[in-house]
């Protein structure tokens, strides 16, 4: 068929194979058998209602992409919130780190001087209190021997014991402030250690913040790019649908124009090419005696709802035109040289006795008329009174 030979066209873009389709087409629409148009007709068809199906599968992905795409933009936004916050607060962190080693330095500094001092101090003390000791070994040893000089050696000692308590004093204030700078130290170090550690957290969690913004962003990026592809793939779509819905016209319009040009043709020489009463399921098969479809044996069931239209397969005239029991309500044309076709079950007939129809001529409404229980078209066949296969006449 010429739709198959173009459909199945491997890694060829769908507009191409519906041009080429459409080359083929109408270089052989007026040379094909009706059955090949019918064919061709029955395929794009069906490829209208894949195209149509993989739009709707296409549009629904679409849909939810958007959604998705406004989740992730809204979680890229909140990350990006997050990491400003994160951030600013990292830098108050650092400035204060910044600031408490400044002033760890001074108070490093300042214990420093004082601890020249107080060993500055220590020494002259030891200086002092071992001239103390050496002028107490000189009274000790009698060294001394003049009141003069016993009185200046008491008034020496008494010079060093003042001086030794001064520096005694001085010493215990320099240790005093000492003891006082190093508590002070070690809160300052204490406050950077935990200051440090908190710089180290917010440092952590914004990096993990900016992995997901960058998982985030790829997530986006590549989302974006599926929906432009979809995208491209729907226009597409949308496009080879309204090639082949043009197709399809054109070819109902050659169609016609076929019915039309068999008009004047006998009867029997368009076996294999009349059109379908009505588009349905056949319920049983042809010559088969089944319970439930009395009149199965002579003709077909066309299943259909109840009200679809019937049209005439062939020009020809109306014979019967009535009820008539186990048909229902029974439509007959004849189309000469013995041939008939009967449309029974009907809901409402349209043609009177006599009346001269088309083919593809509206006769009548289908329904279950007749005492059938399932909405049907009887459609039969006859050649001298002798039923026909319906599928060796009829082509879809």
């Amino acid at each position: 068929m010429l739709v198959s030979s173009i459909a199945h066209q491997a890694g060829r873009p769908l507009t191409v194979a519906l041009v080429s389709l459409c080359l083929l087409l109408f270089g052989t629409i007026n040379s094909s058998h009706a059955n090949n148009q019918q064919a061709d007709k029955a395929q794009l068809e069906q490829r209208m209602q894949s195209l149509q199906k993989d739009i709707k599968g296409l549009q629904n992905w679409l849909q939810q992409a958007q959604q998705k795409s406004s989740k992730l933009n809204q979680q890229l936004a909140n990350s990006e919130r997050q990491i400003g916050k994160l951030s600013q607060r990292i830098s108050e962190r650092k400035d204060s780190l910044s600031s408490l080693q400044k002033r760890i330095s001074i108070l490093q500094a300042q214990a420093s001087q004082i601890q020249d001092n107080l060993f500055e101090q220590e020494v002259i003390l030891a200086q002092h209190l071992r001239q103390q000791y050496q002028l107490q070994q000189r009274q000790a040893s009698g060294l001394l021997f003049s009141l003069t000089d016993a009185t200046d050696a008491s008034r020496i000692m008494a010079y060093f014991r003042y001086l030794h308590q001064a520096q005694a004093e001085q010493l215990s204030a320099y240790r005093d402030s000492l003891n006082r700078l190093n508590a002070v130290q070690q809160e300052q170090a204490d406050a950077e250690l935990e200051l440090q550690q908190e710089l180290f957290q917010l440092q952590q969690q914004e990096q993990k913040l900016k992995t997901v913004r960058q998982e985030q962003k790829t997530t986006a990026k590549q989302l974006q790019q599926e929906r432009q592809s979809k995208q491209s793939q729907l226009q597409e779509s949308n496009a080879a649908k309204q090639q082949i819905q043009d197709l399809l016209e054109q070819l109902e319009i050659a169609l016609k124009k076929a019915q039309i040009q068999n008009i004047g043709q006998p009867f029997a020489k368009l076996k294999g090419q009349l059109s379908w009463p009505l588009e349905g399921k056949v319920l049983n098969r042809f010559g088969q005696q089944q319970a439930k479809f009395p009149l199965s044996d002579n003709g077909w069931l066309i299943e259909a709802k109840e009200g679809s239209e019937v049209i005439a397969v062939h020009h020809g005239q109306v014979v019967f035109a009535d009820w008539l029991k186990g048909y229902g309500l029974l439509l007959i044309i004849d189309h000469g040289a013995g041939y008939l076709t009967l449309y029974g079950q009907n809901q409402s007939l349209y043609k009177e006795v006599g009346d001269k129809v088309e083919a593809g001529e509206l006769i009548a409404n289908s329904g279950i008329s007749g005492g059938q229980q399932i909405s049907a078209l009887y459609f039969s066949i006859r050649k001298n009174g002798r039923p026909q296969n319906p599928r060796q006449w009829l082509i879809r």
